[in-house]
């Protein structure tokens, strides 16, 4: 049957590179437009003065989407222990949180601080570097926990050459929070992220 694969005593089973590569960037793509949703969550606030969670700039609900697609995949694709695919969704989550909190971080970091000295443009150009270098390493962070999360149900991703894959997707996407930040739409960041995150975690499924 054509849906014998949702059944819990199926062994899972791994469809050609490119369906699965396809399926799980669609999964990034569907999960990133969420971001320009209304989120039902709640906000939460990190620290008294720090980074409140589920603002319009840090979508909550568009993270924990991700988490559970990429679990989804796991478990159709990989491993019907369901354990090990909860573990899986709360560490991509975690992933989603840390990459977050690692933008928010560096980018005030690189405000109050004294780079680029006080003439003329300083400040802008210190906005565009934070934005940049702590989206390349909040990319990087978000998709090395995303690729240890995949690698509990999946042998394959626990290989250095593709979980380093997976990291780098995710450095090379983070990239887009400075356009993101410019224009106040936070999907233009998440959708490639999730995008090509989740892509590089199929490609390390289905490499030999």
């Amino acid at each position: 049957m054509v849906w014998d694969f949702l059944k819990d005593d199926t062994q899972p089973r791994l469809p050609k590179r490119a369906r699965v590569v396809l399926a799980m960037a669609s999964v990034g793509i569907l999960t990133g437009l969420i971001s320009s949703l209304p989120s039902p969550l709640p906000s939460i606030r990190l620290e008294e003065d720090g980074l409140i969670l589920n603002t319009a700039s840090s979508p909550l609900h568009a993270g924990l989407a991700f988490a559970i697609g990429i679990a989804a995949c796991m478990w159709a694709w990989v491993s019907r222990e369901m354990s090990k695919c909860l573990l899986t969704a709360v560490l991509v989550f975690l992933g989603w949180l840390a990459a977050v909190n690692t933008a928010n971080d560096l980018y005030q970091f690189l405000i109050g601080s004294g780079a680029f000295g006080t003439e003329t443009g300083a400040k802008a150009t210190r906005e565009a570097s934070g934005l940049i270098i702590g989206g390349v390493v909040a990319g990087a962070v978000g998709a090395g926990l995303s690729a240890f999360g995949a690698g509990i149900p999946a042998a394959a991703i626990r290989q250095p050459r593709n979980w380093g894959l997976i990291v780098l997707a995710g450095a090379v996407a983070g990239i887009m929070l400075y356009p993101a930040a410019m224009l106040r739409m936070p999907h233009v960041m998440f959708m490639p992220w999730q995008a090509l995150v989740a892509a590089s975690i199929g490609f390390g499924l289905t490499r030999p």
